[in-house]
């Protein structure tokens, strides 16, 4: 691909000599007054190089690595370093040297002149060598191995047309003919294997591998003739070559054949067939062609643009195309010549568009022509430590690619303009905030200067911004300058960043804007003097105290002393108006950090912080909240609103379930309710919502104020203090009485009454103010007193609703009968009839009720004794295991005069013998019952034998009879249970007094006759 542009010129070319400036040094001034920086940075060489010019002139220029090679017109070849010193110089012709090249390895210059001579020279070494072509030799270009190859190749060419290779072989030396030219070889150009030169048919380009001519690159169409303007070459790297004819710039791209297969092309594609038996395996391909309207006196790629070293303008262009047709007279192209103008160094990007344009009045630049000028080419490198040869002090480093270009009497160093470089251009223009920033930046690694962020130390960039900031204090703008002192001020703990810090710290406190640099004084990494930290906090307490709050609660603890800066807030607490609850939420925060819960406490609780509370009992603070209770109970009132003017009333229980009143209670173990009462008492209703949870509490902790309580509920809850009188007994009645009275509560004043015992009063109270008749009925309920009711009758004889309400609501208590007979004959009663039926329904009732109770009563009675005369004819189960509680034998071991055994209900068995023992019987009052003759009797007959079955049968008999009939005489008792009555009874029995002794005596004497009168007796069972 190629595309061909006319290209407009610089406005800078356009200029008169008159104002263009006479050197270097005045084209920096030059330059100055445009308001777009340059790209580019110049440099004169200096050292001895000055000296060299007096005498010669300089006529070609290369670059290498580590140094120049200049050669001259008097024959002498020169090595330089980059700042113009001389290092070595030898005389290789005997007229002007018109080209040099340098070996890859920088250890051999090869250079031609006008005398026919190729002379290439060891630097390290003695080694010369020198052919003669015996015609001048424009051209000679080193194999870049030629240090390192026995065969120290290298190529010439001049005025014979012809491309020249010189090699050494087994048989000796040699010369190859490469190429050859119906015009001289004007430039050329080695790179790796790939050797390019410019001759009158174009740029041929050679592989060296291959030993075959690749492509050929025709002068574009309408150029001068080549033997007016040098053709310019630069390898960019091994696949992209430069080429400057003229007014024409191509770059030429190299690119690899994919078939093995011959290809030629027209010229104007720039597309040209190699030779060789086999066939290149490179094509060249013009990628880009422009026209312009200068010279092209050298070129180069500079990142993504080209660097192009130029002369003349468009007017010389046209006067140029006149020339080649013989219309300019000769005095006019003579003056000409005596008024050049200075060259150019132009940036031109890849849309062809001229990005930058520098002028360079170089020194006898108006007798100059384009092909004295040149530009050569020095890659950057990363790191350089060797010396050139004879030197006795290293060069300087290259810091990035730099371009030196060529006049007769002058040398300059062109490079990239470097962080450095931006940075001064900035600060001369006082632009030192872009400065601050294309630093910062840079120290990022981030922008275009992050490669040169090495330029610029720590201590120049703290430098500037340093000035910045007195600029800015000096035009009054203290709070830029803060923040620039915040960049740039150093945060590292040595004493020169503290210094520098405190200094600028005192500078802000001399024109009062310390609130300006306040934000940004370090804290963490590094810690100034208390004094400043101080001085910076008392400054912010009497101007800004928001940002004080902020500094306080964020500076850490050691920056500052606490207690002085309470001090100086207290004083200050009292003497502002406007700024108080501030004031108090940093009183609070210092506080916490002096350890003095106290305080902080107080100031919390009057702040209304959430959770305090919560925080009292997680840190066990109650001795601290212990004389704040009025507090507590406002924040209560605060949680529930009852501050804002508009709220509505809130329930006396749901205040006592505040989490304030709450504390108190629950605590009132490290709380006293005596000191509580004392801090309320000039808030009774906050002591009215203290007392009352207290006594829902714990009853017995309100005693001491009972009196104080009842005043309370009769002012704040009058609807409490009825059931108050009836819980508490601690009050008292005559102070009662007198408050309810003072406030006319009768209902509480008719209970008071009730408990003095003044029944007769109270009841007045309800009949005469109240006329409340259910009530006084119902007084008279809870009285019980006959004679109330007596009263209570005698008033109502005159009354007809009271009448009225005896008889219906008096019920038992009270006899109709005589309700209606003390009623006067002539007394008219509304209602009575309903009444009296009321009346007599509720007898009928009651007969009724009577009558039914009495049948169910009986109904239960029979049921219950079929079911005790079913229980007592029940058998009892009786296991083989069991013994008998006497004689502690088993059941199954009868002993000797022993048939049957005895079971009791209570579940204790015996022996019938050992219960009728004569011991046993003592127990359990047996003998007290019968005779002991009856008794033996009994035994008598039922041991005795009986020999025939008839009369075995009859025994038998006899004997269940005859025991059947012994039960029920002796009716015998369970002894055990006997005795544990027994000792029950004098357990009992020892806590009495006599008197009360005596009287249970009696009763249960008494009470044991009437059971045994209605109880039928309990009987054993014979098992």
């Amino acid at each position: 691909m190629s595309f061909e542009t006319n290209l407009p010129s610089s406005p800078n070319s356009q200029q008169q000599d008159s104002e263009r400036p006479q050197s270097i040094a005045d084209s920096a001034e030059y330059s100055d007054q445009e308001e777009e920086e340059p790209a580019l940075r110049y440099k004169r060489l200096g050292g001895n190089v000055h000296a060299l010019f007096e005498k010669d002139t300089a006529s070609t220029l290369i670059a290498a690595e580590r140094f120049l090679v200049l050669g001259t017109h008097w024959g002498n070849v020169i090595i330089i370093d980059f700042e113009g010193n001389e290092v070595k110089k030898w005389r290789a012709h005997s007229t002007s040297v018109n080209s040099v090249s340098v070996d890859i390895d920088n250890e051999y210059v090869a250079s031609a002149g006008d005398d026919g001579r190729v002379v290439v020279h060891g630097l390290y070494t003695d080694d010369v060598t020198i052919v003669n072509y015996s015609r001048p030799v424009k051209a000679v270009a080193l194999d870049p191995y030629y240090s390192r190859k026995a065969s120290r190749r290298f190529v010439s060419g001049g005025f014979a047309g012809q491309l020249i290779m010189y090699e050494k072989k087994w048989f000796g030396k040699s010369d190859s003919i490469l190429f050859t030219s119906t015009g001289p070889i004007q430039t050329i150009k080695w790179q790796e294997n790939l050797i390019a030169w410019a001759c009158d048919e174009g740029v041929q380009i050679y592989n060296t591998d291959r030993g075959a001519r690749i492509s050929q690159i025709a002068r574009p169409e309408g150029s001068p003739r080549p033997d007016l303007y040098l053709c310019r070459l630069h390898w960019k790297d091994d696949r992209t070559l430069l080429i400057g004819w003229a007014n024409f710039v191509q770059m030429v791209v190299l690119k690899e054949r994919l078939q093995h297969r011959e290809q030629q092309s027209s010229p104007a594609l720039g597309l040209v067939g190699g030779e060789g038996d086999s066939g290149p395996l490179l094509y060249a391909e013009v990628s880009v062609i422009f026209r312009t309207d200068f010279i092209v006196c050298g070129l180069a790629l500079h990142r993504d643009s080209f660097l192009v070293f130029t002369y003349g303008d468009h007017e010389m262009i046209e006067s140029m195309a006149a020339e080649n047709g013989g219309q300019v007279p000769k005095e006019e192209r003579q003056h000409r010549a005596r008024n050049a103008p200075p060259p150019e160094l132009r940036m031109i990007n890849w849309n062809i568009e001229e990005v930058s344009s520098d002028v360079l009045p170089l020194e006898g630049f108006q007798l100059l022509q384009p092909n004295d000028y040149g530009l050569a080419y020095c890659a950057a490198r990363a790191q350089s430590t060797s010396k050139p040869p004879d030197s006795d002090s290293s060069t300087k480093t290259s810091e990035a690619d730099a371009w030196f270009i060529l006049s007769p009497k002058q040398l300059v160093s062109v490079r990239p303009r470097g962080l450095a470089d931006h940075v001064q251009w900035l600060t001369e223009r006082d632009e030192y905030q872009q400065a601050l920033e294309a630093i910062e930046e840079a120290y990022r690694g981030e922008g275009q200067w992050a490669m040169c962020r090495d330029q610029i130390k720590e201590a120049e960039y703290q430098s500037i911004g340093q000035t910045y900031a007195q600029m800015l204090m000096d035009s009054g703008s203290s709070a830029e300058a803060a923040a620039i002192c915040a960049r740039v001020l150093p945060r590292t703990n040595t004493p020169e960043a503290t210094e520098a810090w405190e200094s600028w710290i005192f500078a802000f406190a001399e024109t009062s804007s310390l609130h300006e640099i306040a934000p940004f004084i370090p804290t963490d990494s590094m810690q100034l003097s208390s004094t400043v930290y101080e001085m910076v906090l008392a400054f912010l307490l009497t101007s800004d105290v928001a940002e004080f709050k902020r500094l306080i609660f964020t500076w850490p603890a050691s920056l500052f002393n606490a207690y002085s800066v309470v001090l100086a807030i207290e004083d200050q607490y009292q003497k502002s108006t406007t700024d108080k609850q501030s004031l108090k939420e940093i009183m609070a925060f210092l506080y916490d950090r002096l350890n003095q819960p106290s305080k902080s406490l107080r100031c919390h609780l009057e702040l209304y912080t959430p959770d305090i509370l919560g925080r009292v009992c997680r840190e066990n603070l109650f001795d601290a909240v212990r004389d704040k209770a009025e507090l507590v109970l406002q924040y209560d009132d605060h949680t529930l609103g009852l501050l804002d003017p508009n709220h509505s009333d809130v329930p006396l229980q749901t205040r006592c379930q505040a989490e304030g009143v709450q504390l108190l209670t629950d605590n009132a173990d490290a709380i006293p309710s005596s000191s509580v009462v004392k801090q309320l008492v000039n808030s009774p209703e906050h002591l009215h919502v203290y007392l009352h949870t207290l006594l829902a509490k714990d009853p017995h902790l309100g005693a001491p104020f009972a009196d104080l309580q009842v005043e309370l509920y009769a002012e704040y809850n009058p609807e409490r203090l009825l059931n108050f009188l009836r819980i508490s007994t601690y009050y008292s009645f005559e102070k009662a009485l007198e408050i309810c009275e003072e406030r006319g509560l009768v209902p509480e004043m008719v209970f008071i009454l009730g408990r003095m015992g003044d029944n007769h009063r109270a009841l007045m109270l309800i009949i005469d103010q109240l006329r409340d008749v259910p009530r006084a009925i119902e007084f008279a309920k809870e009285q019980n007193d006959p004679e109330l009711w007596n009263d209570l009758v005698m008033y109502s004889r005159d009354k007809p609703e009271f009448i009225i309400g005896l008889l219906e609501l008096g019920g038992t208590h009270t006899n109709p009968t005589k309700v209606i007979q003390n009623i006067p004959p002539e007394l008219n009663i509304p209602g009575i009839r309903r009444a009296l039926t009321n009346v007599l329904h509720d007898y009928h009732l009651q007969v009724e009720l009577c009558t039914d109770c009495n049948h169910v009563l009986d109904g239960d009675c029979k049921l219950l004794s079929d079911g005790l005369r079913r229980l007592q004819h029940q058998g009892m189960e009786v296991e083989s295991d069991q013994v008998c509680l006497v004689c502690q034998l088993p059941l199954e071991n009868m002993p000797e005069g022993s048939s049957n055994v005895l079971a009791f209900w209570c579940g204790h068995i015996y022996h019938d013998k050992c219960i009728l023992h004569p011991d046993v019987q003592r127990k359990t009052q047996i003998n007290s019952l019968g005779n002991s003759d009856s008794t033996d009797d009994l035994l008598k007959r039922s041991q005795r034998l009986v020999r025939s079955p008839a009369e075995q049968r009859r025994m038998l008999m006899q004997a269940k009879l005859d025991r059947t009939m012994m039960i029920r005489q002796y009716n015998p008792t369970c002894p055990v249970c006997v005795e544990y009555d027994q000792k029950k009874m004098q357990q009992t029995r020892s806590g009495w007094s006599p008197s009360e002794r005596k009287d249970r005596e009696q009763s249960n004497e008494s009470d044991n006759t009437e059971d045994l009168a209605e109880l039928p007796p309990m009987q054993a069972l014979t098992i």
